[in-house]
């Protein structure tokens, strides 16, 4: 038996680059013609930001609630999980991160969407949610792969999580909670998480937009954990 230092991570991942992009392929033709459908609710998302309507914060948790949990089964449990026998513990966490999303958009009476003129990192989480809705189906062409390899909000785990950091990033009212910098941690943890392991199987598989999602959880985490201390105000 070979010495466990000897192993990289290459050799835990039992799929090549072609397979994984494959798999993309045949899920998109699968749900097709369900992205133009998701392509307008990320419009949509990015309209809440500027609405100023009182239950856009709401209904914004609930349509990326949604999302998590429709990745969690069409593509963790139903396709990812043929190559690759983690995608069932992802589904899992990706399931239980839409649940709470949808839960505190239930719950909570609070939270509000700041513009994006409002704060620095009101800006950052609207330029995470443009990347994820817009930039990242992109990705494909820029990387020379055909656009129906490419992935989008609630159809692909990447730009979904993006969204989500993004989206919690543009929250307020956490300011009201007894521990508002758990409150709003909390809701990062599994994209943040997913942004390491996406990084890490991409890196492995050569892939040269690797970095992209390691960096911006890193940029959502800076911006993340400034948002402790709340005035008043940017709760509006």
């Amino acid at each position: 038996m070979s010495e466990w230092w000897t192993y990289g991570p290459s050799d835990f991942l039992m799929f090549s680059a072609r397979t994984y992009y494959r798999m993309l392929e045949l899920h998109n033709l699968a749900w097709w013609p369900l992205q133009p459908f998701l392509l307008l609710s990320g419009f949509g998302l990015l309209w809440s930001t500027h609405s100023g309507v009182r239950r856009a914060a709401q209904m914004a948790l609930i349509l990326v609630g949604l999302g998590w949990l429709f990745v969690a089964w069409a593509f963790h449990w139903m396709r990812y999980a043929e190559i690759n026998w983690g995608a069932h513990y992802f589904g899992v966490a990706f399931a239980a991160q839409g649940l709470l999303l949808i839960c505190l958009a239930l719950v909570s009476r609070n939270l509000r969407l700041m513009r994006s003129d409002a704060a620095a990192r009101v800006g950052v989480g609207v330029g995470l949610l443009f990347m994820a809705v817009l930039g990242y189906p992109m990705l494909a062409l820029v990387s020379g792969r055909p656009l129906v390899q490419s992935e989008c909000f609630g159809l692909a785990p990447d730009p979904t999580a993006l969204a989500t950091l993004g989206m919690v990033l543009c929250l307020r009212g956490f300011h009201r909670r007894k521990h508002p910098r758990a409150a709003g941690l909390l809701l990062m943890l599994v994209p943040l998480l997913w942004c390491a392991v996406t990084g890490a199987t991409r890196w492995t598989l050569g892939s040269p937009d690797w970095f992209l999602m390691p960096v911006a959880g890193t940029v959502a985490l800076m911006f993340g954990w400034r948002q402790s201390r709340l005035s008043p105000e940017d709760g509006r």
